[in-house]
């Protein structure tokens, strides 16, 4: 199915690729480390507010432009 990709690393695999410590971000406790990723389920996403940078859990879809439905 198309839309589908892998979030496997740990958390603290991502913490040493950007070279911050784990004190360092604001996150969820829910774990990670799913190889099939389908839409509509939820994962993790690394992103910056307010200056800081926070992983948080999103809902994985997508739609195109033409439809007129949620995304998938």
């Amino acid at each position: 199915m198309c839309g589908r990709f892998a979030q496997y690393s740990s958390r603290d695999d991502y913490f040493d690729a950007l070279g911050i410590g784990p004190e360092e971000l604001t996150r969820d406790a829910e774990p990670i480390g799913r190889y099939n990723v389908a839409p509509g389920t939820k994962v993790l996403l690394l992103s910056e507010r307010d200056g800081e940078l926070k992983f948080d859990p999103v809902y994985w879809g997508y739609g195109p432009e033409w439809w007129d439905k949620p995304p998938l």
